[in-house]
């Protein structure tokens, strides 16, 4: 199998070299573990755009050799880029993208990690589909490609040959995913188990942090975002925030999501299990306590909406992130 991993001048380092190193470390260790004849036949080449070529190197070697038209790999793995430097790798790193399309086109498999979606979807490939990125970049990633899908609450989805993952080090993850996926369960296992990541996915949202949505232009509900991230733990309605702005109720509602992408209330209650996590997360107050203490009374309530953001119920989130001591 031959596996190409892109190395652009603006791509992650660790997504460049961890996904390789899980790869080459399942492939020389899996007969060792197993016992069983070798199942991993693996070559990697890292691409690398340079001098208006596209140039490989082999894992392993130092030799540096211009890509040759007529070769084809079986996956293409596009790594993430620097957040900052989305609009500018697309643009720049054109020759690249066309290389993924006519790599596709004549049958490799090709997969993104976290925001390198967005290269992925500027190869068109993704048109009409679905796909995931770090969740903190969604909302560029609808604005940039309203014909994509986005699941950013998926850490994997797999479109069929096309393949994306959520943010940051999901890719350990997602590796073991696509070694499934190619090699089969018990190599994907042994690989797990051998390198201590984990099969089983969460929701990306487990591991969100709620963004205070202020990349607009609408002073008005600026206003009205930071009366409510000041106010939180009191009753707040619509009718009292579209009251005090001097708009009707549907003015209001439609202008904060306009402005958002939240209703008023959704807005609300993200402020609010967000302030829950903090608590939960540094301090030692009981669910009840921290449940009051961001403005809800019914406690049936804010386990089912905290569990609907976060993806896990207020007792696992402060197991998973509290303050423990370790003996």
């Amino acid at each position: 199998m031959r596996i190409a991993v892109l190395n652009y001048e603006d791509a992650v380092s660790t997504c460049v070299t961890g996904p390789a190193d899980i790869l080459i470390s399942a492939a020389r260790m899996y007969p060792f573990l197993t016992g069983k004849p070798h199942q991993m036949e693996l070559e990697l080449d890292f691409i690398k755009p340079s001098e208006g070529q596209l140039w490989k190197n082999t894992f392993g070697t130092s030799d540096q050799n211009v890509v040759n038209n007529d070769e084809v790999y079986n996956l293409v793995i596009i790594p993430a880029m620097r957040f900052n430097k989305i609009d500018f790798v697309i643009e720049k790193e054109a020759r690249l993208i066309e290389w993924i399309k006519q790599q596709h086109k004549r049958g490799a498999d090709v997969a993104s990690i976290c925001i390198g979606a967005f290269m992925l979807a500027a190869t068109g490939l993704l048109d009409g589909k679905k796909a995931t990125t770090n969740a903190m970049f969604a909302s560029q990633f609808r604005s940039m490609f309203p014909s994509i899908g986005m699941e950013e609450d998926k850490i994997i989805v797999d479109q069929g040959h096309i393949y994306s993952c959520g943010g940051a080090f999901s890719f350990t993850t997602f590796m073991i995913y696509i070694i499934e996926k190619f090699y089969g369960h018990e190599v994907a296992v042994a690989t797990s188990k051998m390198l201590m990541i984990n099969m089983h996915q969460q929701p990306q949202s487990t591991f969100s942090i709620f963004q205070f949505q202020y990349n607009h232009g609408d002073e008005l509900i600026k206003k009205a975002q930071l009366f409510i991230e000041q106010n939180f733990r009191e009753m707040i309605s619509v009718e009292k925030l579209a009251g005090q702005y001097n708009m009707s109720n549907r003015n209001f509602v439609r202008r904060f999501e306009q402005a958002t992408a939240n209703t008023p209330l959704e807005y609300l209650q993200r402020v609010r299990i967000e302030a829950a996590k903090k608590l939960f997360e540094n301090t030692n107050e009981g669910i009840e306590q921290v449940a009051f203490g961001c403005g809800y009374e019914d406690m049936g309530f804010f386990r089912k909406i905290f569990k609907r953001h976060v993806s896990m119920t207020p007792r696992e989130y402060q197991k998973k992130y509290g303050h423990y001591e370790f003996n």
